[in-house]
């Protein structure tokens, strides 16, 4: 039995489907309000179990017979009112699986992280899985929540557990429209005309997913890799995703300063009224930068080839299209 946790988020419910594909067994946690619709045709062959990640009780029901385990599930926010729930869960919530892990003697655990869990060094142009963490003004919430969650299973896989990490870049792929990536799809989707400076690494969730399956039942323990297709800019990738959604692309450049100055107004106005964007300090802050995260341990050691961005953008557009939901 292979247990995955996240299974209703987007890297989680491509991980579930390739798995069952290959007729594995799977258990899937869930919080009681998720959304498991992207899964819908194959939730017959999934058993759920409602566990939250920071109830260890709930969680521990989920474990039994369990032999491998796909860690997906975390909380991604580059808003600041949210920092101290995601810290919670990106790292006590880790903590609590890996507890469980070691508890149920499981043969292997794959964690996805982030390519945010790397750092941003301010020299670097390159990151690759031996850029050392510096402390940095670039270095998100987000990306600190992570970094610790990984020193944690770097701290299991000390004490016996064999574990890997997968530190993939933006993940493109299908889901709830208020889900991380899709953010970017939804700014075109609503026609936005603004597009930032800087570029953007990305990979297909389906890249994602296959690799993190190969990897749970190899023999590569205490390993990470990133996943990285390329680096594109803002521009040509909502040109893309313009072209996928039938919708005009953004054509208006948005400085740095001025970028950060509507970031600021609107954290403002969302103090005062409560009103959500996710145009923030932290995410202007990563549209300015140009830094390529190369993936060539994962494509030498696996042989793999990515997917195309403008395959992954073409396949994510039409299947948002069949699910016809409007962000």
């Amino acid at each position: 039995m292979i247990l995955v946790t996240g299974a209703s988020g987007i890297v989680g419910s491509q991980v579930v489907r390739a798995l069952v594909n290959d007729l594995k067994k799977v258990r899937t946690t869930k919080r009681r309000r998720s959304d498991t619709s992207w899964t819908d045709d194959i939730n017959h062959k999934v058993e759920w179990i409602e566990a939250d990640l920071l109830d260890l009780y709930a969680l521990e029901k989920a474990f039994e017979g369990v032999t491998h385990v796909v860690h997906c599930a975390a909380v991604v926010s580059f808003d600041n009112n949210n920092d101290d729930y995601m810290h919670k869960v990106n790292i006590e919530g880790t903590k609590n699986i890996l507890t469980l892990c070691q508890e149920f003697n499981i043969q292997k655990l794959v964690y996805i992280s982030s390519v945010a869990a790397l750092g941003r060094p301010s020299k670097a142009e390159t990151i690759s899985e031996e850029t050392k963490w510096e402390p940095s003004n670039l270095n998100t919430a987000y990306a600190n929540s992570k970094y610790l969650a990984e020193l944690e299973v770097w701290r299991a896989q000390e004490e016996g557990l064999p574990t890997a990490i997968l530190n993939p870049s933006v993940i493109i792929g299908p889901g709830n429209w208020n889900s991380s990536s899709l953010n970017l799809f939804k700014h075109v989707k609503k026609g936005s005309s603004l597009y930032p400076v800087g570029g953007l690494n990305y990979v297909d969730v389906r890249d994602v997913a296959v690799i993190t399956k190969n990897l749970l039942f190899n023999n590569i323990q205490g390993e990470r890799y990133i996943l990285n297709a390329g680096l594109i800019s803002y521009k040509t990738f909502f040109e893309l995703v313009a072209k996928g959604l039938n919708k005009k692309a953004p054509s208006f450049k948005i400085n740095p300063a001025l970028a950060t100055f509507v970031a600021s107004i609107l954290r403002i106005v969302r103090f005062l009224t409560g009103f959500k964007t996710s145009i923030t300090k932290e995410a202007v802050k990563l549209s300015q930068l140009n830094v390529l995260f190369s993936a060539k341990k994962i494509e030498i050691d696996f042989k793999y080839q990515f997917k195309s961005v403008e395959e992954s953008i073409s396949w994510t557009c039409k299947q948002l299209e069949n699910k016809q939901l409007d962000p």
